[in-house]
């Protein structure tokens, strides 16, 4: 029983050292292939007036800089950008049109989904109507307290 558990064991080692000498020996390539690859191409760079010795790039005898040099920061202190001023979002309302009715004119805009009446002195959640006039509503945006304007079709 043993014998044959060794015979296993024996045999298994060695399909598995066959497949890899098989796996290495297909992968490697002989170094002649490979110059002989690269020789049309040094030919036709220099058919091509490109100077190969060029991209040699010689040794450094000292380093540019010094990694280890003491810095000195204190010169170098910036200035945060100045912070960008607030603006007002674009007006969230659409001009729809006017409706007269018994001498009173109600003025009709939507915002979203929603169908408003609106007349100056209004509040509308963050904005206010200031004017209305035939060509232009003026709202202001109340948190920031700019003066918008909403074009009125004619």
């Amino acid at each position: 029983m043993k014998h044959r558990l060794l015979n296993k064991r024996l045999a298994i080692a060695v399909a598995i050292l066959i497949l890899a000498a098989g796996v290495v020996a297909g992968r490697e390539r002989p170094a002649i292939e490979l110059v002989q690859e690269r020789a049309p191409r040094a030919a036709a760079a220099a058919d091509e007036g490109i100077d190969l010795d060029k991209l040699h790039r010689g040794e450094a005898s000292l380093p540019q800089n010094d990694p280890f040099a003491r810095k000195d920061f204190a010169g170098e202190r910036h200035t945060p950008p100045a912070a960008a001023k607030p603006a007002a979002p674009p007006l969230p309302f659409q001009y729809i049109g006017k409706w007269t009715q018994a001498g009173k004119t109600d003025v009709l805009v939507m915002r979203g989904d929603e169908l408003l009446s609106i007349e100056a002195g209004q509040k509308l959640g963050e904005y206010r109507v200031d004017k209305i006039g035939d060509s232009s509503i003026a709202f202001t945006y109340l948190p920031l307290k700019t003066k918008q304007t909403l074009d009125v079709p004619q």
